[in-house]
Formats: structure tokens, sequence, C-alpha cells
């Protein structure tokens, strides 16, 4: 992806990027992602093709932008603190099922633009792009439980990665079926998901082995 980090002292570059998003947003709502050009977002945001090619190159770089905003939107507004909160993890449990709601909205509000690219077929340089953001994020916030690496039981570095891919197509799944659940319940499954596995959905905790039984 060709982006360039936004210089805050440069209002004109932030006030195009913005712009910018904003037209692709409008159009893919009107008429659906796959049918809105280069030309018609250049044209809604009043400026010419050669501006937007300055800052991005080409829509699915422009959608990325997008998801970025939104990302750090919902980072700004739920934060996590270090050390779960003074060791109250249904607290952190509640806010990280709230920064997920939010992100949840925010797909199901521009879905005409995300179903495309996270739906099968999927929009490749678009998933590995959303996966490095989500993934970055989801570290981020592990950052803050303050992990222990010698005693994790998968590569720290995968974790992110596996998190990222299960929330991306737990929101395809969720768009492609025209959001039979509500942005609310979707988050909390997801980050129950996350905190309790596999079983603990199924209502199976009891059926977890011991790790420490001989």
């Amino acid at each position: 992806m060709s982006q360039k980090p936004e210089q805050a002292g440069d209002l004109r570059v932030v006030r195009t990027r913005a712009h910018l998003r904003a037209a692709l947003v409008r159009l893919a709502g009107e008429r659906g992602y796959v049918a809105v050009t280069v030309g018609d977002i250049a044209g809604l945001a009043m400026v010419n093709r050669a501006t937007f090619y300055r800052h991005y190159e080409d829509k699915e770089d422009l959608a990325v932008d997008v998801l970025a905003k939104a990302i750090e939107e919902v980072g700004k507004s739920t934060p996590v603190h270090p050390g779960w909160a003074g060791g109250n993890q249904l607290a952190e449990l509640d806010s990280r099922i709230a920064g997920a709601e939010r992100l949840f909205e925010h797909f199901a509000e521009h879905r005409r633009m995300y179903q495309p690219l996270l739906g099968y077929p999927r929009n490749r340089r678009f998933m590995i792009r959303a996966r490095e953001l989500l993934g970055g994020g989801i570290a981020e916030r592990i950052d803050t439980a303050e992990p222990d690496p010698d005693q994790a039981r998968m590569p720290m570095t995968l974790i992110p990665v596996f998190a990222a891919e299960l929330f991306l197509g737990m929101i395809a799944w969720w768009l492609d079926r025209s959001l039979p659940y509500s942005p609310r319940q979707m988050a909390d499954w997801s980050i129950r998901f996350l905190f309790y596995g596999y079983f603990g959905a199924l209502g199976l905790d009891h059926r977890l082995p011991d790790d420490n039984a001989t």
C-alpha cells in the first residue's frame, strides 16, 4: 500500500484525505463498492485524479484508510488498562466488548463497501492490510494484560494474527447473511470466544482438560 503518514502540521493533507474517505463511503453506500471508480471519488471530493493518486494507490488503498481511521477511533474511545484494571477482569471484558461493538457498527453502517472486500472471493490486497491493522490493534490490547511470553501457549506473534482472522471471518459471515444479529451480540460472541475459546463458546467449560493433571 502506498499511503504516507499524515503530518499533523499539513492540514491540507489531512483535509484532502478526509474528503476522499467521505466520498468513498458515501458513493459505496449509494452504488455499492464495486461500481465506484477513482474518478467518481475524486469528483465528489472535488479534487483531480492526480491528487487522488498522490495520496492513495487505488480505491482499495483508500478503503484501508477508512478502516484504519475506524480502528484508531475505537482505540481512543474504548481504552483498556494495564494490569487488567487492578484485577477487575469483568471491567476489561466489558471494555473490549464495547470496542468490538463499535467496530461491528462501523462495518454494518458501511456494509456496501466492506462486503465485496471481505466476502468470498476476498480482495486479497485489502485482506492483507486489514489483518495488519486489526492484528496491530489486538497486539496493543494484549500488551495491556501484561503477558508472560515464557508461559504463552502460542507464539506471541501468532496470537494477534489468529484473533484478527477470527474477527474478520465473523464480520464476513455476518455481512454475507444481512446482519442477522446485532453489533452488540456479535461483539459479545467474538470477544468471549477469544477469552474463553472453543469449549467456552459451546458451554463446555467444565470439560476443559486440566493441564496440571497427572
